[in-house]
């Protein structure tokens, strides 16, 4: 007969071997039997119908090229004949960040399994998978590429999962989104902003709405990101551009040493301990409009269809002119509701070394109109919505221009021939005062609920991309030559002047609007 502490040891015993049983089935089949931390299940439920791309910023091995990897072996195994891409800096980066760590992932019997007319699962810890690919038996087949390689090796095939790792080049993030159009996929892109507020990082933070944030224990007194309280870090954000946002935090990963992270971190700059523990790189340059945001950006349905129409002109000489169309409600929002040229003719600028982006197709595409032509095209557009007011940049509208009977304003040749467009020259104040006003526009208490009475008065058509990017990155240090610039002033044109709501007893009092 067994006594207590015979019973006692017996009962450790078993526990000691189911633990080195579980620990043993961990090891040899991380896709079944691995662990996967709360953080992975919380970005798990951000995929959506309405959210397809994800940025996940993490600290240093905070497990994030671990989720993507298994996620991407999921989704190969969910279904037959997925297509998934893998993209990493350079062929030896790939074998070594990513390849070895799908391999991981991929599950045993599946590592053993013989070549046929369709499977092909070899690897090697020296060269990765055989030519780059490897095909499970349902026919889902993965892809690793590299950046080095050039843009061209992705401009055709429909996806349905693209994991760029690190340090994608910007230019090529738009073409991967177009690869997973047809089949509804999804883009994950994984990165440690060890090189700053790249690119990449700026398109998808910048003006982004803080959804929820955490206690960082290694800033407690930190408070320098607008919109997080203090000695907190972000954790889940929504992207201006529809898409989501999310930092794995160093402290998540319970097989990181996160105390040696600790030591080394010691006594290092805010801004070290932001990227390398919370994944975070502060912007160095701000930009003009700090508190627009997803908040400001509605889907052409939210637009009110009632309310007082504006339009502003900018006019670019051999450039394209860039147009901007305004909605007053009767509460007096503001709604900016279409913009010419939209990104269906060419982004009107693009990221770039420079402060204020580079110039894009947008400015010159399609360029070359005469006044008729723009009359033409503006009526289009508009097809015979009522327009109270139009405005157009006072410099430009007054000066003189060659006419049909000589030299006469740009205003005037509007106003002349069988379709007059009358136009008038928005108030030539300083650009700080339109900026000011649009920023009173955007304002609202930021560190309180957005509600019916704590919420900005002006927003954007989602439609309207080039305001938007422009609104987002325009920080004026690159002066009149700032290539995202001329929606700005199309913006600050139309807020000198005041728009309001006019129904029918203002209309009687002012005389009518013009056409």
């Amino acid at each position: 007969m067994l006594c207590a502490s015979d019973e006692g040891k017996l009962s450790l015993a078993k526990m000691y071997r189911e633990r080195e049983h579980l620990i043993k089935l961990e090891h040899d089949d991380p896709y079944r039997y691995g662990f996967e931390p709360p953080c992975w299940h919380d970005l798990d439920s951000l995929w959506t119908e309405d959210c397809r791309h994800i940025l996940l910023n993490g600290g240093n091995r905070s497990s994030k090229t671990e989720y993507a990897a298994k996620r991407l072996i999921q989704i190969m195994l969910e279904r037959p004949d997925r297509r998934v891409w893998a993209l990493h800096t350079t062929d030896k980066s790939s074998i070594q960040m990513q390849q070895s760590v799908v391999w991981k992932y991929v599950p045993p019997e599946l590592k053993k399994i013989k070549k046929s007319r369709i499977t092909n699962v070899g690897y090697s810890q020296k060269n990765g998978f055989a030519d780059g690919t490897f095909i499970f038996p349902n026919g889902s087949q993965c892809f690793f590429m590299h950046y080095s390689q050039g843009r061209e090796v992705i401009e055709g095939g429909d996806v349905d999962f693209i994991w760029p790792d690190e340090l994608v080049p910007y230019d090529w993030i738009k073409t991967l989104k177009y690869r997973l159009i047809t089949r509804k996929g999804k883009l994950l892109l994984t990165f440690t902003p060890i090189q700053g507020y790249s690119q990449v990082v700026r398109e998808f933070v910048n003006g982004c709405v803080f959804d929820k944030t955490l206690p960082a224990p290694l800033l407690p007194e930190e408070k320098s990101i607008p919109g997080v309280p203090k000695g907190e870090m972000p954790y889940i954000a929504t992207s201006t551009g529809g898409g989501r946002i999310m930092w794995f935090h160093t402290s998540f990963n319970p097989y990181n040493p996160y105390d040696e992270l600790v030591k080394v971190l010691e006594g290092k700059s805010t801004e070290e301990i932001k990227i390398r523990a919370y994944g975070w790189a502060d912007k160095l340059e701000g930009n003009q409009f700090p508190r627009f945001n997803a908040h400001n950006i509605l889907p052409p349905n939210k637009i009110p269809v009632e309310g007082t129409n504006y339009m502003v002109i900018d006019p670019a000489g051999s450039r394209n002119w860039f147009m901007l169309w305004l909605r007053v409600d009767k509460k007096g929002n503001r709604f900016f509701y279409r913009e010419w040229p939209g990104t269906d003719v060419g982004e009107w600028a693009y990221p770039s070394d420079k402060k204020d982006g580079k110039a894009g197709p947008g400015q010159f595409s399609e360029s070359g109109r005469g006044l008729d032509a723009y009359k033409s095209l503006i009526r289009e557009l508009e097809d015979k919505e009522e327009i109270s007011e139009r405005y157009i940049d006072p410099r430009a509208g007054a000066t003189q221009a060659v006419g049909r009977e000589g030299g006469t304003s740009l205003i005037d040749l509007m106003a002349e021939g069988s379709d007059p467009m009358w136009l008038t020259p928005a108030a030539g104040i300083r650009l700080e005062q339109g900026i000011s006003i649009l920023n009173d526009w955007l304002s609202y208490k930021v560190d309180e609920p957005v509600s019916s009475i704590n919420q900005p008065s002006m927003f954007v058509s989602s439609e309207c991309e080039n305001l938007i990017w422009s609104l987002k990155e325009w920080t004026g240090l690159d002066g009149e030559k700032g290539a995202c610039k001329d929606p700005i002033d199309c913006a600050r044109y139309l807020a000198v002047m005041d728009p309001c709501f006019e129904d029918s007893l203002t209309y009687a009092a002012v005389g009518g609007g013009s056409y």
